[in-house]
């Protein structure tokens, strides 16, 4: 199954928050050993943010897809 990945990112500094969109991608199942879109919400945050820098909130969202 192939999970669609849409995420922003939102980087806080100064006061000011600067909010980014990243492009759709795709995670394959088979590949990454998926279980459930919770997982691969999971694993698109660690791909976007892979330090865990407490200075960048990640909101991903992820939706099965028919392709």
């Amino acid at each position: 199954m192939l999970y669609a990945i849409n995420a922003t990112i939102e980087h806080k500094r100064g006061g000011y928050k600067n909010v980014a969109q990243i492009p759709t991608f795709y995670l394959d199942s088979t590949v990454q050993g998926i279980t459930d879109t919770s997982h691969a919400e999971f694993i698109a945050k660690e791909i976007i943010n892979p330090t865990r820098n407490k200075n960048l909130k990640v909101n991903v969202t992820a939706y099965l897809s028919c392709t």
